[in-house]
Formats: structure tokens, sequence, C-alpha cells
């Protein structure tokens, strides 16, 4: 990924924090034959394994790209967080052009198939309950059977994080007042916008609005 200077993100702790709130990743595979694929499926992170955490997932065996994971070569999987365009007259500054803010992290590394259905039926069990609201009053021993009928149609895997790249895009270039606007703007405008804005805050200087 490209990334100018003023928009790389190094730190661990904030690239693993948006990938668990983006969660869901783009995996992108090459080598198999049907050359490169990619996938839309939701990562669990266990950020407390490998220098950079490693991504556990499972696909469909329907979905063939799970053969080119049996490889171990490298892949990619993208996070791509909340974006918005930016109007050009959004800004206080004189002559500017439209543009567009996002955060994205990209991971690198070599998958390892999980095979053992204990294990892939607790990595299943897992995924589930992190995306069930705390509120939630289902539990997987509800549909013990269910999922075990589901396990045989599952191809699960660990990916090793070897590389992360990080990209904020958040408007850093602008002056304080530039971005004090942009913000604004995005602050009022669709629930997309609003998140955009709140990360501005959060991971840029941004100071915040009062009220």
């Amino acid at each position: 990924m490209f990334v100018p200077p003023l928009f790389q993100e190094h730190d661990l702790a904030t690239l693993h924090g948006l990938i668990e709130e983006i969660r869901l990743g783009t995996l992108i595979t090459a080598g198999h034959e049907r050359g490169v694929v990619g996938s839309h499926i939701p990562f669990l992170l266990d950020a407390s394994r490998g220098a950079h955490g490693t991504l556990i997932g499972h696909v469909d065996r329907r979905n063939e790209q799970w053969r080119a994971l049996e490889n171990g070569d490298e892949v990619l999987v993208m996070f791509l967080g909340p974006d918005s365009p930016v109007a050009a007259g959004w800004y206080g500054s004189k002559p500017r052009v439209p543009t567009w803010l996002y955060v994205a992290v990209h991971a690198y590394g070599r998958p390892v198939m999980v095979s053992d259905a204990a294990e892939l039926c607790r990595m299943v069990v897992d995924m589930s309950m992190a995306m069930e609201p705390a509120s939630s009053a289902w539990a997987p021993g509800q549909v013990d059977q269910y999922i075990d009928r589901l396990m045989a149609g599952i191809a699960g895997f660990e990916i090793p994080i070897d590389r992360l790249e990080g990209q904020l895009r958040l408007g850093q270039q602008n002056t304080q007042a530039d971005r004090q606007r942009v913000h604004d703007s995005l602050a009022s405008g669709t629930p997309r916008q609003t998140q955009v804005a709140a990360l501005m805050q959060r991971l840029t200087v941004c100071p915040r609005t009062n009220g």
C-alpha cells in the first residue's frame, strides 16, 4: 500500500484497535489455479500471539479460495474503515479540490489451516460470541447440533501477522482551522460521515467541538 509519510501509522495498539473495530476484512490470495482471488470475511484478532498478532477466520468450503490458503503462501488482508468524500467548499483556505478521507490497515502473513474439529468449533463459537451484543440472550449451547452440522462445510485458518501497514488519511496536511471546518461538516452529516469525524477527533489533532 502506498502511504505518504504524513499518513503512516505504526502504533501497534492503534492498528489492532482498528482491525477489531472494522472486523470485516478482504482476504486476497494468489497462486491458485483461479489466480488472484478476494473474499470479504470477518476476522478475530488475537493480539497476544506473535509479534504483530494473529488473525483468525474461516470460509465456506464451497469457496475454492481455501485451497490457495493450504499452500501457505503470503496473503493480504485489507481492513477499510469509515470513509467519506470532502467537499472543496468545506475548507476555508483557497484554492481547494474535493478529496477523500479514510483509514485502512493491511495485514500480511502466511496462513495455517486449522484441521482439528474441536479447535475449529471453538473458532466459530468465539466469532459468534464476538458479534453478539452484550444484551443478547443467545448462546452457542442453544444450537449445538446446528453448529455441528456446519463444521463439515467450513475451512478454518489462522494468519500469524508478519507485517502491518496503516494509513490514516484524515486531513493531517491541513491547518487546524481547515481540519476543524471539515470535522464540523462531517459531524453534522450522514452516519458514515459522523464516524469519520469521530476518527478525526480520536486519531488526529482536531479540537473537540463544544456541546
